[in-house]
């Protein structure tokens, strides 16, 4: 018995090791996960900040073709009707070409706070049978919605005596909002402002919208001045909009 125990005690270390260098033989060749031909650069954008007045939100996805065939982009479908997908007509690359696409989301809908869209993108490859699928995500945190002017600034190129019309629109996205225009006026003697109206857009915020109008060459060279909107808010009781006059050039 004492010599069976003094084998055991021999052997132990010889076994040990032996356990020790199959397990790392076993660790050292597991199979590593195949790469995806369609490489996506980013799967993630997350706007912090949004500038309401823009109305959009635009994010860029970038991508290559990190395979060794084809690849064709056979579709790039959002979550939601409220994002559109702008994308190059080539929607074919060849290995290492590089791609992309914008997620453009209209803010004027979307509530406030943080939004979430997924966008599933689907590719194929020669080799392949069926599609493959990559999914990337657009977060927009998207800030508390009150008063809003477009364009921000006003800009005319008055070569000729005829009239140029621009519109201005001033969109009031507050639940219990009632902004109403009480004047409109600007010290350039050529400006007019013509037909004010009460109006809504597409998801039922009120708007008010006038145009300004400008007859005659403009003197030459450029001047500037303010448009001041007078309301009945009195958040806003006043709202500027800059304006840029270019005549002929000077001789």
């Amino acid at each position: 018995m004492r010599s069976v125990m003094i084998c055991l005690l021999a052997l132990t270390p010889c076994l040990a090791s032996a356990w020790s260098a199959a397990r790392a033989v076993d660790m050292r060749f597991v199979p590593e996960t195949a790469v995806a031909p369609l490489a996506m650069h980013i799967h993630m954008v997350h706007l912090r900040e949004v500038d309401l007045r823009e109305g959009k939100a635009v994010a860029e996805f970038s991508f290559h073709n990190a395979g060794e065939q084809p690849l064709t982009i056979t579709n790039v479908k959002p979550s939601c009707g409220c994002v559109t997908i702008r994308m190059h007509e080539n929607r074919e690359f060849k290995p290492d070409e590089h791609g992309k696409f914008y997620v453009e989301v209209d803010t004027a809908g979307e509530q406030s706070g943080l939004q979430e869209y997924t966008v599933d993108v689907a590719y194929r490859t020669r080799e392949s049978a069926a599609e493959e699928h990559k999914h990337v995500t657009f977060r927009v945190d998207v800030p508390e919605k009150k008063v809003t002017v477009k364009p921000r600034a006003l800009i005319f190129y008055q070569l000729s005596p005829e009239k140029t019309t621009q519109t201005v629109t001033i969109t009031d996205f507050r639940s219990l909002g009632n902004l109403e225009l009480l004047d409109v006026r600007c010290g350039l003697e050529q400006l007019s402002i013509e037909n004010r109206r009460v109006e809504q857009d597409a998801h039922g915020n009120p708007q008010v919208k006038f145009d300004v109008a400008i007859t005659g060459v403009a003197p030459a060279g450029r001047q500037t001045d303010v448009i001041v909107v007078t309301t009945s808010d009195p958040e806003f009781p006043e709202i500027k909009v800059p304006l840029l006059v270019n005549g002929p050039m000077e001789k």
